[in-house]
């Protein structure tokens, strides 16, 4: 790599994450989609209120984490200095170092970026255009591209 090149892509990348309809919209489909196979199954009435109990968990905690932000330990915005290093700002007003591991799945319309934390052993972050401002997302995907999932 070009020194002009790396010195560019050393400039810090702030992602200032806004709350996500299409991520709702995917949550809620993807919780709602096990209700539908009751009547197939046929499950006694104490698996119907266990199984409903934990999807609708299931279904706040994501949405507080992943769309609203609400939770205290929803990222909030990200910055990518040099390398694999990032700094996470929660919803709480507590700041994470961590490091990105080595492959981030991308595509147009999705980014899902993994963290090694100093605290926990894994993070994940799931990034749609509307959570980012387009030219901020596209030069994400770009500087994904070029440092961490080199062919």
């Amino acid at each position: 790599m070009s020194p002009a090149l790396s010195r560019k892509y050393a400039t810090p990348l702030q992602l200032d994450l806004e709350p996500s309809r299409l991520l709702g919209g995917w949550l809620i489909l993807v919780h709602g989609l096990p209700l539908l196979m009751w009547p197939v199954l046929q499950p006694g009435g104490w698996l119907i209120l266990a199984v409903a109990s934990m999807l609708l968990f299931s279904l706040v905690r994501s949405w507080r984490l992943q769309v609203s932000r609400q939770h205290p330990d929803a990222v909030c915005s990200l910055l990518w200095g040099e390398g694999k290093d990032c700094l996470l700002s929660l919803h709480s007003g507590r700041q994470e170092q961590v490091s990105m591991r080595a492959q981030a799945f991308i595509l147009p319309w999705l980014v899902i970026l993994y963290f090694n934390g100093r605290r926990r052993h894994m993070r994940y972050l799931v990034l749609l255009p509307d959570m980012l401002d387009h030219e901020i997302f596209r030069k994400l995907r770009v500087r994904l591209r070029l440092v961490i999932n080199k062919p």
